[in-house]
């Protein structure tokens, strides 16, 4: 049995009711029509239950189902783009709005569906929990839906912990009369950590594990998914109260220094590498492709590693994904921050960076470049096996919005995305899973919390950094021989840290690029201010790109030609429309580096210019929404707000 996704992005499930029920997202304390399902007959089977927590599956990630679009969470190529408000990936030439805060007058916004809507979602969890402990039938069958339903409310309240810090709590199913409860003030972000934790113990001990029982059925949440998810959130709090306590920042969690939770990482992710050992995808050992390729499988139920997936299926679905454009360029692209982290293949640091031609950098760097990168020895995008005429004849990327090429996009910094490549033709009618969870995020955070706490060993970097790399090929990773490297702040490095942690660091950065964690990253290091402050992003080398689109009278005048051994290299890869030129300074410029200045047209962005600007006493967190704020007043209650929002 699978689960599938609709271009709405919510299960297929029988219960038109339901589906309204998990819908509303109107605020914490309006009411979606729960009483619209009969909770004494309804709550019985492990069938009735599934079909309720089906309508929860929605939340688990964005729809990826168009090839237009800003590429941004909200909808376009998100799978490709959820890095885009970092400083590794920007979308074409506008400026990353929320990594460009000079003139923000701090002011909250009346309402933050980050906060509404997931407290709508809550209490369908609490609904959900209430009844199907109430009411079930006691089988294997009926727990696991129940672990389900704390798995799912573990997420939404770490969605809360991410965007608010601290949060107001509720557990119970309330009335309308339980106003104490509803306008409890927020508890501080250890203990909504803390509720977090136990509802995922709770999830833990009721959920089957991949392939057995229900966790057999395709797409499902699992022991698996529960343990990793416990693993990163604990990560990500004990890292959070670690660095924000050491440089006492307005967001440390006075009292507390992370241990607490740093330390519950090991015990948890020791319960998967019992399950699961060094298995990972290696695609039968084919090094060259298996980091790339295990973005692009049709079935990840038999998928080393892959703990959690949406499944597509075209056959039922009116209008499925686009996966198959990815590695168009439609937007999002990757800049010099990502580039420029990657060590070299033998482990040893990258030297010249900003001199090294794409093709110098695919054969150099850490083989997971050439397989995030797209790099020109490849040929055009229209040769490669499998995708046959989908309208891209280019070695390398187009670099401005040029007629009439405009409508398969560009990429402003000559960094072409090839990470999860669909070598396959499903245009639209895509059915390839999508990776939510995966197992190496798990042997990182393992990694990370234990060289935080200063107990890393090398059998430690064996059993998670190094089986890693050995997918690639990429040098093992020695303690005893770290690189012999300068660690730069601006890319996210702690100057304060052993050399150890920033290493770590960098293999969580290179493992998981365009993934969406770079930003939570950033936050929790505390380094937020540190990379994007001032910063400039930037691309390849421009004169890459001019060397190639640029033409020489001669080679025009053998152009209209028909001997085909004099065409240019243009020619030769199929370029048959009309020409078009690169025209320095007008649709394209540089930094005195040589690298592509995608934002040369604002003076911020050109030398001497301010860059990019977040607020650090107020931008690592969310303003609570100020229609919530008052509603607490009308109340009599206080909802406080986060540190520099008014």
């Amino acid at each position: 049995m699978k689960t599938y996704f609709s271009k709405p992005g919510k299960m297929i499930f029988t219960l038109f009711l339901v589906m309204n029920l998990v819908a509303c997202k109107k605020g914490f304390l309006d009411k979606s029509p729960l009483d619209s399902v009969n909770s004494t007959n309804f709550f019985k089977t492990a069938s009735d239950l599934q079909i309720f927590v089906n309508g929860f599956y929605g939340r688990l990630a964005p729809q990826y189902n168009t090839q237009s679009g800003t590429g941004t969470t909200g909808g376009g190529n998100s799978n490709l783009a959820m890095d885009s408000n970092t400083d590794m990936m920007i979308v074409q030439t506008s400026i990353t709005g929320s990594l460009y805060q000079w003139n923000s007058n701090s002011v909250a916004a009346e309402a933050d569906d980050n906060w509404s809507g997931t407290y709508a979602n809550i209490r369908s969890d609490n609904y959900f929990l209430y009844y199907a402990n109430l009411n079930s039938e006691k089988t294997e069958a009926a727990s696991h839906y129940i672990g389900e339903g704390y798995f799912f409310r573990a997420w939404d309240y770490f969605r809360l912990l991410r965007n608010f810090g601290g949060a107001v709590i509720i557990t119970d199913l309330l009335n309308d009369n339980d106003t104490e409860k509803l306008f409890a003030p927020r508890s501080t972000r250890y203990e909504v950590a803390k509720q977090i934790m136990a509802d995922l113990d709770l999830a833990i001990s009721k959920l089957h594990w991949k392939g057995e029982g229900q966790g057999t059925i395709s797409g499902r949440v699992t022991k698996d998914a529960a343990l990793a998810l416990k693993a990163r959130i604990a990560l990500y709090e004990g890292s959070w109260e670690y660095y924000h306590s050491r440089k006492a920042s307005p967001y440390a969690m006075p009292g507390k220094n992370g241990n607490e939770f740093l330390e519950m990482v090991e015990t948890t992710v020791s319960q998967l590498i019992n399950r699961h050992g060094a298995k990972i995808f290696t695609a039968a050992g084919d090094k060259l492709n298996a980091y790339n390729q295990l973005f692009a499988q049709k079935n990840a139920a038999n998928i080393d590693g892959v703990f959690l997936y949406k499944v597509y299926d075209a056959a039922l679905l009116t209008l499925s994904h686009n996966f198959f454009f990815k590695i168009l360029d439609s937007g999002p692209s990757i800049t010099d921050h990502l580039t420029d982290t990657y060590l070299n293949k033998d482990g040893t640091a990258q030297v010249a960076a900003p001199a090294n031609t794409l093709n110098q950098l695919s054969t150099n760097l850490d083989p997971r470049f050439r397989q995030t990168v797209w790099t020109p020895d490849r040929g055009p995008l229209n040769q490669l096996p499998g995708r046959g005429g989908d309208g891209d004849p280019f070695r390398y990327p187009i670099i401005a919005s040029q007629a009439p090429y405009t409508s398969i996009g560009f990429t402003s910094t000559g960094y072409r995305n090839y990470k999860g490549a669909v070598l396959a033709q499903e245009a639209t009618k895509g059915e390839t899973d999508d990776i939510l969870m995966r197992y190496e995020e798990s042997l990182l955070s393992l990694a990370e919390a234990k060289a935080i706490l200063g107990t890393i060993n090398q059998a430690d970097i064996d059993k998670t950094v190094n089986v890693i790399r050995n997918r690639v090929g990429m040098a093992p990773l020695s303690l005893n021989a770290l690189p012999a490297t300068t660690y730069r702040e601006d890319l996210g490095f702690d100057l304060s840290s052993p050399a150890i942690v920033n290493e770590i660091r960098r293999e969580r950065t290179v493992e998981f690029a365009l993934e969406g964690f770079r930003l939570n990253d950033l936050k929790r290091w505390a380094v937020y201010e540190k990379v994007i402050n001032g910063y400039q992003p930037k691309g390849a080398l421009l004169q890459e790109s001019l060397d190639y689109f640029n033409r020489t009278p001669a080679q025009l005048e053998l152009d209209k030609g028909s001997n085909a051994a004099l065409y240019s290299q243009i020619r030769k890869d199929g370029y048959m429309l009309k020409e078009f030129n690169l025209i320095n300074g007008e649709n394209v410029a540089s930094f005195p580096n040589g690298r592509i200045n995608p934002w040369f047209k604002q003076a911020d962005f050109r030398v001497g210019g301010r860059g990019l600007y977040i607020n650090p006493v107020r931008d690592y967190l969310s303003a609570i929404p100020l229609q919530q704020i008052k509603l607490y007043q009308t109340n009599n209650a206080v909802l406080s707000q986060n540190p520099g929002w008014n």
